[in-house]
């Protein structure tokens, strides 16, 4: 999700796996194909709107999104949690990294979600298994949360 130039999506296709990524942007998304064809590796990179994605339901085993979600506006977060949840196969797993609200520098996403704002958007449809928080010095980047999840099987029951 939200592939950029592809690190990801290489380093997936170099680890044995069938590798797909999307992007909204043209560049991200031929500098990716440049990339893997350099490398001489099969991936699919597409073109395309993390909201609505070309890829049909329950297609993929796993998704991973490292830097997309936290630049959604708000009001979309919710549309986005229902998208993975489409193109991911119940009890497929989720791996999720964001900014953390706790990174205080002025560069970076304007809103960056706390650890409630992204359950709140997930947690109907997938089950958090592990999250860490990873603390990084302003040289070595941002600090992050992250998450494993595991798409839900069935809704989740409502509180009590």
């Amino acid at each position: 999700m939200g592939c950029g130039a592809g690190s990801n999506v290489l380093f997936l296709a170099r680890s044995g796996f069938e590798a797909h990524g999307i992007d909204l942007s043209p560049g991200a998304v031929r500098a990716a194909r440049d990339r893997a064809s350099r490398s001489r590796l099969t991936v699919d990179v597409q073109e395309g709107d993390a909201l609505a994605m070309p890829f049909p339901t329950a297609r993929f085993d796993g998704v991973m999104d490292n830097g997309c979600f936290h630049t959604l506006p708000l009001v979309r977060r919710r549309d986005y949690a229902a998208e993975v949840a489409r193109v991911l196969r119940p009890g497929g797993g989720f791996l999720l990294s964001w900014v953390a609200r706790e990174h205080t520098p002025t560069h970076g996403p304007r809103h960056r979600p706390s650890l409630e704002e992204v359950t709140d958007a997930f947690e109907s449809r997938f089950l958090f298994s592990r999250t860490q928080f990873v603390s990084f010095s302003e040289r070595d980047g941002p600090s992050v949360y992250v998450a494993w999840t595991i798409r839900r099987t069935a809704p989740q029951p409502p509180p009590r």
